[in-house]
């Protein structure tokens, strides 16, 4: 088999550096464009691999004239309904999907469903990643709904440091976790969701050799071909063990966690705002 292409390596450790600490509008979304390129094309190798070169084919007409149906729609706007090209892509797109069987729908489905999974993967790392530019940057402006934004608009409206951590002391947060049998995504699915999240994560590491990239990105085919290869459908109901145990999954990394870091955040958050050295211990 011919060696893979590494879409993720890093040339210039100081450019990508920069993309992952710039605001400028420019160049911050470098790396999420990056990201989801990738994770395309490597999908598509696994389609070819997994489903077949047809398969692949039918799946890229089809994107490419969804792409050309939105350009359509940006440039028109409103009026792209009654523009005759519009009725000649949908029209295209209709005969392609027409002349599949289920089978082969069922393929297109799946391809188009894990790209968008493996898209939000891509788009949630960002968000992590532009918040650690934020905090970084001293020229960041403050968001107004963070917790910092609120205690400088506390400060300076004369509410004390003494009020406002009396004021916290009084706040509760309480996770709610609800039961939903119909929860498509099945336990199997999302481990190898956080497997991929976890080495998009690592792929921002820098300096990024260039076999960090290609075990990471090794790592990541192997993932979206078990995610090909995963049935979507549970073969049987969930039950109120089966929901134990998914609201336990999220404990160790969603929950606990993330506790420590909080109280760290909100004693920064305070000395910022307030100019007080306070303990953790001092939060609620």
């Amino acid at each position: 088999m011919a060696e893979r292409e590494l879409f993720w390596k890093a040339d210039d450790q100081a450019a990508r550096l920069n993309e992952l600490m710039t605001l400028d509008p420019a160049l911050k979304d470098m790396p999420l464009r990056r990201d989801v390129r990738s994770l395309g094309r490597l999908l598509g190798e696994v389609i070819k691999e997994q489903a077949g070169e047809a398969t692949y084919d039918a799946e890229e007409k089809l994107r490419r004239l969804a792409i050309s149906h939105r350009a359509l729609v940006d440039q028109q706007e409103e009026l792209y309904l009654d523009h005759p090209l519009e009725h000649e892509l949908q029209g295209q797109a209709v005969r392609i999907v027409e002349a599949m069987t289920v089978a082969e729908a069922y393929q297109i489905v799946k391809a188009f469903g894990t790209f968008f999974e493996l898209t939000n993967l891509a788009e949630t790392n960002h968000r992590m990643r532009r918040r650690r530019a934020t905090q970084l940057s001293p020229d960041a402006p403050v968001k107004p709904g963070s917790l910092l934004g609120t205690l400088i608009r506390m400060r300076d409206r004369g509410i004390t440091a003494g009020q406002t951590l009396e004021l916290l002391r009084q706040v509760e947060i309480m996770p709610v976790f609800t039961a939903h049998p119909t929860e498509v995504a099945r336990r199997v699915v999302l481990f190898k969701r956080r497997r991929i999240a976890r080495e998009l994560a690592a792929l921002d590491l820098l300096p990024l050799t260039g076999d960090g990239a290609a075990g990471r990105q090794e790592a990541i085919y192997t993932e979206i071909t078990a995610l090909w290869q995963t049935d979507e459908v549970r073969r049987r109901p969930q039950g109120v063990a089966d929901e134990i145990r998914m609201g336990l999954d999220h404990y160790p990394g969603s929950l606990m966690a993330p506790l420590a870091g909080l109280y760290e955040e909100m004693a920064e958050d305070f000395r910022q705002a307030y100019g007080a050295e306070l303990p953790d211990a001092a939060f609620p």
